[in-house]
């Protein structure tokens, strides 16, 4: 069979009408555009027609059919639909098709395709990825327990001994993708048996940072990545060691323009709305709208999405990966001065000689953007507004068009935003890959999804590329490996058919006239452009069927991919693919006086130095002459190295689908997902998964693994072959195995119950081992033990009996003499023992007493400190000394008692989701700067929180001075403690920036306080304070915690 050949066919003979009885299932087409599950009701002979039900939409509609075409027998699939539709004996598009909608409707958004999981994008959170589920899933069986992502993410771990793993999550921009990686990095971090969180806190935080800076709104996902990412996570022994995250092809072009209904990346948006007002003022920004690169495309704000909230989170991962102040402050500083550059805007000017030129008409902006970048001001107008070029050792100054002056800043602004990302990247893997070795690991691959739009360019053409790209790997693993395995250890087998992408991916980019090369050779050439390489596409590819061109001479072509057609404009290809920035800009942002920004753009010069070194010995897509590597070239290069490092792992796939196009919850839109079944091929897959063998292992393997099933029963003399061994291992299973020449072929189903099976004899073997030992070791002790009783039994009755007879002969010898003289000594003896037992009587009271006396001391409260020499403020002092001569306002003769109806509270309050992720150590970890956490007896020196004012870092000291005297000090009178309590709130009223220090002072002595009376104090000033004011946002959760 050759990859070309076509799915095949579903259908299925067709049937009589007469034959079918009432009540018998079906599928029939009612013209509605997908086939419908009906019942039959009845069929009228003379009229020859077939009365069928249906529910449509939740109600039931009857259809007359007068054609048997399109009808079929169905299999019932219950409520809930079937777990694994390799199970499904009804195998065809319907089947597959309706059995999903099923199981979706009653919100099990999760199926196994064999050991492949298909996930529907629900479109909400479900809360079924707790620890509970983690517990449930971990160490199990795939196909064990119902379909979930934890059961991938068990698996993989499973076979970590086996070697590394990878998980690749597939499907449409907007298919969930995203949220699946992150959930089964949160598998594994859960199932880490590290003693160590810090380094696996670090590596999940690193999701929502690259998630703000790469991520963004489009058509058609809210929160859609941008770029691919290439996660793979380093074990040994089970322990998380570190992770390296590999990018690929962030979409530059976003950072300038979007389009409608659509944001720029996330942190520019969160940015802004997180940002305290005097923080804004330092970078010289305001709200959302008011920026270029921000408003393009209409509303800055998503549903449902808290831009401030989530710059809070993006905070605090900065703090957990370790990232210092300055490279914070470089970061804002760069995504500042984007938006400023955004802003720029240019004036036409006549210059000598009639040639036009361009003048800034935005001075503030360009002062903005070197005041935050700490460039020369003069340097980036020349930068903007002309061209260095040198001949014969000279320096040209060209000026430019007012085109070209806006294509130079966004040349400059893409160039900022793009090296920071790199930046973050590199700066991720530097704090948590450790670069060990002999190590497995567990990589998860979440690229970029198939994306048609009304208009296609340069990036969706390389993602497109990237996605056919998987394709093939996902063809090479489940269909022409496997099927070519079954050809070379000659077992029965009748080769399915299936979608063979790769001669599309050899339009793309196969030598030397694939789509891609052509626009690589036109690159290089300074007089092309986008009509001459449209051109040359339609010259060379005229003839292929995978290849349109436009009816009308539009700048566009298309291409056929596996998901469907794509059209492309190919206005502004060649510039995307150069994507050079000038010398001269690069040498300007060198000269910057932030370390971080010039060393980040020298690494950039040294790269395309480096590149342009390379040759076409190394087998890479180059480009026809030396030069700076293009876009489309390093894509290629980084794709193939992608490819190469997952063809070394063993593949776990999750095929994610998009439900609907509206991105609304819980509405299962048939044609669009039936669209994505099909160009995904699952129904080969399904056939593939349900008729094939993908489980083979050698002769000796099986052995080896499987021979304790046999135990029972006796095994072939030593010295059989290995294969005749198989077979009585197997023999029970005929129709579930296929033996090969050298291996040794199983069903998934079949494997799973083998391990069951072998799982269960090696617990009971386990188990039995165990007791039998334990019984051994009981029984040497007991004899050893009863050895030596007898032993010292023995010895012991003939010394007593000695003893006795040598006392006896003693005694009769002494008794007489000895007598009298005994009985008086005896009575002087007792007389003296009673003497010396009274003063010993004597001496044990004192020094019991004594002893008491010191406990009683020590069972006293240490005071916390000389609670005198705490100072206090002079207007508390002066309240303390006037207190007892003021009188209250009022008295009880002027208080009125009211009874009225009292009103319930109807409002259900519950705790956060996600309170479990916010202990207050975490919070201590990230935000307490030189204290650790515990009841302090001293005043402290420093505040627990960060102050940035003189004036809040002292009252801060002041403040634990009095609480201090508040909790320790017995002696204040009620007035006095109220008024000094008092004092404390109103500090907190007066002032917000004191709020969340207060009550971290609270905390802190409050925590693990051994003397009651002091903690009951402390608590009920914390409680005064929280009916006073809220902490703030970052302290909330923590407190609450």
């Amino acid at each position: 069979m050759t990859g070309a050949q076509v799915t095949m066919s579903t259908a299925q003979p067709t049937l009589i009408l007469s034959e079918l009885q009432k009540g018998e299932l079906v599928w029939f087409d009612p013209g509605v555009g997908h086939v419908l599950p009906g019942e039959v009701l009845e069929y009228h002979k003379p009229a020859q027609v077939l009365t069928v039900q249906a529910v449509i939409a939740g109600k039931t509609q009857i259809f007359s059919l007068t054609s048997a075409n399109g009808v079929n027998r169905r299999q019932d699939l219950g409520q809930n639909g079937i777990e694994d539709m390799i199970q499904l004996t009804d195998l065809n598009e319907a089947s597959l098709l309706w059995n999903m909608k099923i199981r979706y409707d009653k919100e099990l958004i999760y199926t196994y395709t064999g050991s492949i999981l298909v996930a529907v994008n629900p479109y909400k959170m479900y809360d079924m990825y707790g620890l509970d589920m983690v517990k449930k899933y971990e160490g199990q069986i795939l196909g064990t327990l119902p379909p979930h992502l934890f059961a991938v993410g068990s698996a993989a771990y499973g076979m970590l001994p086996r070697g590394n793993q990878v998980v690749v999550i597939s499907g449409e921009s907007g298919s969930g993708k995203t949220e699946s990686t992150k959930l089964i990095m949160q598998y594994l971090a859960a199932v880490n048996k590290s003693p160590s969180n810090l380094i696996t806190e670090q590596i999940l935080e690193a999701s929502p940072l690259l998630e703000s800076f790469g991520n963004a709104k489009t058509v058609r996902n809210d929160n859609s990545s941008r770029f691919g990412k290439f996660l793979e996570v380093h074990f040994k022994q089970g322990v998380i060691l570190g992770a390296k995250v590999t990018e690929y092809l962030l979409e530059k072009s976003r950072i300038v323009t979007q389009a409608p209904e659509e944001r720029n990346y996330h942190v520019f948006y969160e940015l802004l709305a997180g940002l305290a007002e005097e923080e804004k003022l330092k970078y010289g920004l305001l709200s959302a709208d008011k920026y270029f690169y921000l408003n393009q495309g209409g509303n800055c704000e998503i549903d449902g999405k808290y831009d401030g909230e989530d710059f809070q989170s993006l905070m605090s991962a900065m703090q957990v990966l370790g990232f210092t102040s300055e490279e914070q402050d470089t970061i804002f500083r760069i995504l500042a001065s984007v938006l400023h550059l955004g802003n720029v805007y240019f004036h036409r000017k006549q210059l000598k000689h009639g040639q036009e030129g361009v003048e800034i008409g935005s001075d503030a902006e360009i002062r903005w953007t070197g005041h935050l970048l700490r460039l020369d001001v003069d340097g980036i107008k020349e930068a903007l507004t002309t061209k260095t070029t040198e001949a014969r050792n000279e320096r040209v100054l060209t000026a430019l068009n007012i085109d070209q002056a806006l294509d130079a800043r966004d040349a400059f602004a893409k160039a900022l935003y793009s090296s920071l990302f790199t930046w973050l990247v590199a700066r991720i893997n530097h704090i948590v890959y450790k670069g060990t070795k002999k190590t497995t690991a567990i990589s998860i691959l979440d690229i970029f999804g198939f994306e048609d739009f009304k208009e296609n360019s340069f990036e969706q053409l390389c993602i497109n590329y990237a996605n056919e790209n998987l394709q093939v790997y996902f063809n090479k693993h489940i269909f022409k490996l496997e099927q070519q395995e079954y050809a070379k250890e000659k077992i029965q087998w009748q080769n399915i058919a299936y979608n063979d992408n790769l001669p599309v991916i050899q339009l793309l980019s196969k030598k030397p006239v694939g789509i891609l090369h052509l626009l690589d050779d036109e690159s290089n050439f300074p007089r092309a452009t986008d009509v001459s390489f449209l051109e040359k596409c339609h010259y060379n590819h005229a003839l292929n069927e995978l290849y349109s061109r436009p009816r009308l001479n539009g700048p566009e072509f298309g291409v056929r991919h596996y998901a469907g057609p794509v059209w492309y404009n190919v206005d502004g290809f060649l510039d995307k693919n150069r994507d050079t920035l000038r010398p001269d800009v690069v040498q300007l942002l060198i000269s910057s006086s932030l370390p971080m920004l010039s060393k980040m753009f020298s690494s950039l010069r040294n790269n395309y130095e480096a590149s342009k070194t390379l040759n076409k010995a190394n087998g890479r897509f180059v480009t026809m002459k030396p030069r700076t590597p293009t876009v489309a070239a390093r894509f290629h290069d980084s794709l193939q190295q992608l490819m190469e490092s997952i063809s070394g792992c063993h593949p776990w796939f999750v095929r994610c689908i998009k439900p609907n196009c509206e991105k609304v919850s819980m509405k299962f839109d048939m044609p669009t997902v039936l669209e994505q079944l099909r160009y995904s091929g699952m129904l080969e897959t399904i056939r593939i998964r349900k008729l094939g063998y993908p489980v083979r292992m050698k002769f000796s393997e099986f052995v080896d693994r499987y021979r304790v099933l046999v135990r029972k029963r006796k095994l072939p003399p030593k010295g059989t072959p290995n294969r005749e061994i198989c077979q009585a291992i197997l023999e029970k299973h005929a129709d579930e195995y296929q033996l090969g020449t050298s291996r040794v072929f199983l069903r998934e189903n079949l494997e799973r119950h083998l391990e069951r099976e072998r799982a269960a004899i090696l617990n009971t073997a386990a188990i039995t081992l165990q007791r039998n030992v334990r019984g051994f070791l009981a029984r040497t002790r007991y004899t050893a033990k009863r050895q030596s009783a007898i032993k010292l039994q023995a010895s012991a009755r003939g010394w007593i009996q000695r003893r006795r007879y040598e006392t006896l002969k003693r005694g009769v010898v002494k008794a007489q003499a000895t007598f009298r003289g005994r009985q008086q000594r005896k009575r002087y003896n007792q007389l003296k023992e009673e003497m010396k037992r009274k003063a010993h009587v004597a001496k044990e009271r004192a020094r019991i007493k004594a002893q008491k006396e010191e406990q009683e001391r020590n069972a006293r409260p240490h005071p916390a400190a000389n609670l005198n020499a705490l100072d206090i403020p002079a207007e508390l002092a002066t309240i303390f000394n006037k207190i007892d001569e003021w009188q209250p306002l009022h008295n009880e003769r002027q208080l009125v008692k009211v009874v009225g109806p009292i009103v319930e509270i109807q409002e259900q309050y519950n705790l956060p989701n996600d309170i479990d992720q916010h202990a207050f150590s975490k919070f201590t970890n990230i935000y307490f700067k030189s204290h650790v956490w515990g009841m302090k007896r001293e005043p402290i020196k420093t505040p627990f929180l960060h102050k940035s004012k003189d004036a809040d870092y002292m009252d801060s000291i002041a403040i634990f001075k009095l609480i201090l005297r508040f909790m320790n000090d017995d002696s204040l009178s009620p007035k006095r403690e109220q008024a000094l309590a008092d004092y404390i709130i109103h500090k907190g009223l007066s002032n917000e920036r004191l709020r969340d220090e207060i009550l971290c002072q609270l905390v802190n002595q409050t925590w693990r306080n051994d003397v009651e009376a002091n903690n009951e104090r402390g608590w009920l000033l914390m409680a005064s304070c929280l009916s006073a004011f809220p902490p703030t946002g970052p302290l909330y959760k923590y407190l609450l915690k």
